[in-house]
């Protein structure tokens, strides 16, 4: 059928989550657990060299990975479920009105340029961000996650108990609060490096994390190194090296000579050679994203709402999945993947009609259609393997029914940038869950996250009704009474339509079979201080 079933998609979250709870040690032919060993390098091989090594200005996955083994937060997701588990933060209190959260800090723990960690690391870090009086706050719209999320709305008072012990007072309860301290953004860095190296800080972070930075060279190669202080105990790679190779085809035939250890994978058409050769291995898991096609409401004639239906109808859904992610794409049909709560079964996703988009572009005032650009995606991305392909067939749908559009792309970083300016008519996009909840999704549809200058919510959709659901989601602690306001969220981004949803992907990380022991999150955190290697 070229995509994957709702009873297979189910099974493998189900595996997913038993393989993640299980024994951390890939077993032996005999059943026995193998003794992990210390010592070589692991080559891992992304997309992009990382736009930024500052966690506080990372907003997307080819930065938050490296960051991830680099740096750490208070709080962090836990391996195999949806939960939370502590990490800076060894425990955390939280008042009965769900307002003051007190969180008990790890002793003994230093940055890697020695500093100690303690309560006035973590004031420094989130007051760089918060308070425009810090001496590294400077232009505060640097800091998009900040100001995307809204934190000054959410984070009143930040104090510091004694050097042990933290106390956030919120404005008001937070469904997500806790999620959001798991994000990269909030990651604690030495505030003696930030002080020394200011704005050249992302070319020398210090951060408490399980590696090390050594070096990035000018075409992306970055190394880090074993943190043999690490909290947690030594990782058992002496080394992660991570390279940039944008060519998915590539990475695979590399991957398959043995010259790369773990890759990103490349498109669909690639599975085949990765299963049949003995020497690879395929970790798994129901992908917690969403890829799209945001139609940019601010520009006319997007701002009609037959003339998204129109594109919607226009596009034939089934057909881009099959053909550009094949079995490991499942057809979208609401901005939020399956596994989410609020995710809404209910909801039927809008049909391939195109004689019904022509008779809506006519009542929309274009019996002749119009002209747009399209925007598509210069590299793979977990849920857009390949950008142009998606765009040529999307154009051809368009096409036939009298949209005649200009394919339009750039490199990695300026596309993200340019996108956030609104500088595109329609563009393919995705998220990757930075959390598992829903609020990760539905804060792109914000109408206050349309205002800023850079701006994730990239349809520049503003409706009121939908910022009202937002808020209740995140404000409504009571998981029965979120899930109803995110169905209902669903329904009216389905009668709106923002974007054309196309898919959810099943995450794939193709690797040699002597790399044991990764386990990746529900979320695009990949991290490396229990992998080790068996040869």
């Amino acid at each position: 059928m070229g995509r994957i079933s709702r009873t297979i998609f189910t099974l493998i979250v189900a595996g997913m989550v038993m393989a993640s709870c299980g024994k951390s040690r890939d077993p032996q032919a005999d059943g026995t657990a193998m003794q992990p060993k210390f010592g070589g390098t692991l080559i891992y091989v992304k997309n992009h060299p990382p736009a930024t090594l500052d966690p506080a200005l990372t907003t997307e996955s080819e930065s938050t990975i490296p960051c991830d083994n680099i740096f750490e937060s208070l709080v962090q997701l836990k391996l195999g479920t949806t939960g939370t588990a502590p990490a800076l933060a060894r425990s955390w209190d939280i008042s009965d009105n769900g307002i003051t959260y007190t969180f008990h800090l790890r002793s003994g723990v230093k940055f890697h340029d020695g500093t100690p960690f303690n309560a006035d690391a973590v004031l420094f870090n989130f007051n760089r961000q918060r308070d425009p009086k810090h001496p590294l706050h400077k232009n505060g719209d640097r800091y998009e996650y900040w100001k995307t999320l809204s934190m000054d709305k959410i984070l009143k008072d930040i104090k510091k108990i004694n050097d042990s012990t933290v106390q956030m007072t919120l404005f008001e309860p937070n469904a997500t609060f806790l999620y959001i301290l798991t994000m990269q953004f909030l990651a604690i860095a030495s505030p003696t490096s930030l002080q020394k190296w200011d704005e050249e800080f992302s070319k020398h972070p210090s951060g408490t994390g399980p590696f090390r930075y050594v070096s990035m060279d000018n075409d992306g190669t970055l190394t880090l190194e074993a943190n043999p202080d690490y909290w947690e105990g030594p990782p058992y790679l002496e080394r992660v090296v991570f390279l940039a190779n944008p060519d998915g085809t590539d990475r695979v035939k590399k991957l398959l000579k043995g010259e790369y250890d773990m890759i990103e994978m490349g498109g669909a058409e690639h599975f085949k050679d990765l299963h049949a050769d003995p020497n690879i291995k395929l970790y798994q898991q129901p992908g917690v994203n969403i890829g799209y096609l945001a139609m940019n409401m601010s520009k006319k004639p997007f701002d009609k709402l037959n003339v998204r239906k129109a594109v919607v109808y226009a596009i034939n859904r089934e057909k881009l999945v099959d053909s550009v992610l094949g079995e490991m794409g499942r057809v979208a049909k609401n901005p939020i993947p399956p596994m989410l709560l609020g995710y809404n079964e209910e909801v039927r996703p809008t049909p391939y009609d195109p004689d019904l988009s022509r008779k809506l572009l006519a009542d929309a005032g274009y019996p002749n259609g119009f002209k747009a650009t399209l925007w598509t995606l210069p590299i793979s991305r977990e849920y857009m393997p390949d950008g142009k392909k998606a765009a040529a067939l999307i154009q051809q749908d368009l096409k036939a029914v009298g949209i005649q559009t200009d394919i339009v792309t750039y490199p990695w970083n300026e596309y993200i940038n340019r996108l956030y300016r609104g500088e595109h008519d329609m563009a393919i996009m995705g998220w990757i869950a930075d959390i598992p909840d829903p609020d990760n999704f539905f804060f792109m549809l914000d109408k206050t996250v349309a205002d800023h200058k850079q701006s994730n919510n990239i349809a520049f959709y503003r409706s009121e009704e939908m910022y009202q659901l937002i808020r209740k989601g995140k404000t409504t602690t009571s998981p029965l009474e979120r899930s109803k306001i995110y169905k209902d969220a669903c329904v009216l981004f389905n009668r709106d339509l923002p974007w054309f949803v196309i898919a959810h992907s099943v995450v794939t990380i193709p690797m040699q079979k002597y790399v044991m022991d990764f386990q990746p999150y529900a979320s695009y955190a990949r991290r490396f201080n229990k992998v080790w290697l068996n040869k």
